[in-house]
């Protein structure tokens, strides 16, 4: 560790910022904007129909889900970096893996692998870390990782993607995306990595004093202004379902437009190559990224219930605009554009969802059990977005190859979030607070990183 470290003017967070920013740009192989791409190629080379590898997506990504809260409270105890560090081998690992996939049993172990370690752990760990570092700025913070690291790498993935599948193929792109992975992370995690400002003399935000509500110090108790609720204490209260719920539907729907586009196309008459697709993709975390810049602003200066309901109504907005596109409902040069408008749209209302919500969460709950709560609701969300592929698998299944019906229910559903979203409002916080959170406390010792620990 740096020995001016503590005492440095430059606030560390913003180099960690950078650093969960690679995180994030590194979590791309594991997210249905990239997996998406692999779905025609895999299915055409392991004999599969689209309703096996939605359900070996499913259920792996569904799996994926359960141990999410461990990752979290392992975080709590042992530090960010020894978690990180862990989940980055392992997500390398499970990219390796996926290309020796011979079935729809092995590819859905597969997809367990690729969604735990990437998109659920590593995607988890990136707000955990800003959330460390910044509370006052937290919705700045979170927005600026949301554009600088999944908005900028998904809308810049896709089609360097799609285009070495066609060329390549799929196995060999997973080799170069694990590859990617590697580089982004490893280096940062070796000599950049730090696990909250209070190891290293620093306090939140880079005050130059304690922050007397939400600083957490090893041992003693929680801190005077810090809610510090557990997990099961979370979730007795409205306000942790209420975003939940709608992080989890946001993530359902999105997911299964993007896991199933190459069909969408189809069904519309294209040819739905992985170039259409990626196209189609990209305006939404263009757009994602936009209005994040924007969400980050207000979520700091406004409650969230003025500002969740916004995201819902275009929700609905852009499954009609995509509907309108998928049933053919318009000249068939037409259907691209129009279906890359709607995917557009539905980047501004997932920005608007995860830019309140993550911010929201650490500010109602506290950061004594951060980790252990987003895990928590982590799990909530990767089950939706591994329940998505599958539902509208099936309702394209029952209604004779028509994703029509299953998206118009889904337009629907947001109405009665909308209404549930204007209700959110700040929790009492708990009359006991404590920093134990359950009996995985007792198996590993509570204690930082020692200075210039190698990995």
């Amino acid at each position: 560790m740096n020995a001016h470290a503590g005492t440095s003017r430059t606030f560390y967070g913003w180099t960690m910022l950078v650093v969960a920013i690679l995180m994030a740009a590194a979590t791309m192989p594991g997210q249905t904007v990239l997996m998406a791409l692999f779905n025609a190629s895999i299915r055409e080379s392991l004999g599969l129909s689209i309703q096996q590898v939605s359900a070996a997506y499913t259920i792996g990504t569904i799996l994926a889900s359960f141990p999410l809260p461990v990752v979290g409270r392992v975080a709590d105890i042992i530090g960010l970096r020894r978690t990180v560090t862990g989940v980055v081998v392992g997500f390398i690992a499970s990219l390796l893996l996926l290309r020796e996939a011979t079935g729809v049993v092995t590819l859905g172990g597969c997809f367990f692998l690729v969604r735990f370690l990437g998109q659920g752990s590593l995607g988890m760990l990136c707000g955990h870390t800003i959330s460390m570092w910044f509370e006052r700025r937290l919705g700045f913070a979170h927005s600026m990782l949301a554009v600088a690291g999944f908005a900028a790498a998904s809308a810049i993935a896709p089609i360097p993607t799609a285009a070495l599948i066609e060329s390549r193929g799929w196995q060999f792109t997973l080799l170069v995306c694990a590859g990617a992975v590697a580089v982004l992370t490893l280096p940062a995690l070796a000599f950049v990595f730090k696990n909250r400002p209070e190891d290293i003399g620093q306090h939140l935000d880079g005050d130059p004093v304690e922050h007397k509500l939400h600083d957490v110090m090893h041992g003693g108790a929680p801190p005077p202004g810090d809610p510090a609720f557990t997990v099961l204490q979370v979730a007795s209260t409205r306000a942790f379902w209420i975003l939940a719920i709608n992080m989890l539907m946001s993530g359902l729907v999105g997911t299964a437009m993007l896991f199933h586009m190459q069909t969408m196309l189809q069904q519309a008459g294209l040819e739905g190559t992985e170039k259409q697709a990626a196209f189609a993709i990209q305006p939404w975390p263009i757009c994602f990224g936009g209005a994040m810049l924007v969400v980050g602003w207000l979520t700091d200066r406004f409650h969230p219930a003025r500002i969740l309901p916004i995201a819902l109504l275009f929700q609905s907005i852009a499954i009609l605009t995509c509907l309108a596109a998928a049933r053919g409902l318009v000249e068939t040069d037409t259907v691209l554009p129009l279906m890359a408008v709607g995917m557009g749209v539905y980047g501004v209302s997932q920005a608007t969802v995860v830019g309140v919500a993550n911010p929201t969460i650490a500010r109602y709950f506290g950061r004594t059990h951060h980790g252990a709560i987003r895990g928590f609701i982590s799990t909530a969300v990767v089950m939706g977005t591994g329940g998505g592929p599958w539902l509208f698998a099936l309702g394209y299944g029952l209604a004779g190859e028509d994703f029509g019906p299953v998206m118009l229910v889904f337009a629907c559903l947001a109405v009665p979030l909308g209404v549930a979203a204007a209700l959110v409002r700040k929790p009492t916080p708990p009359a006991e607070r404590t920093l134990e959170s359950g009996p995985l406390d007792e198996l590993i010792t509570d204690e930082p990183d020692p200075p210039g620990a190698s990995l």
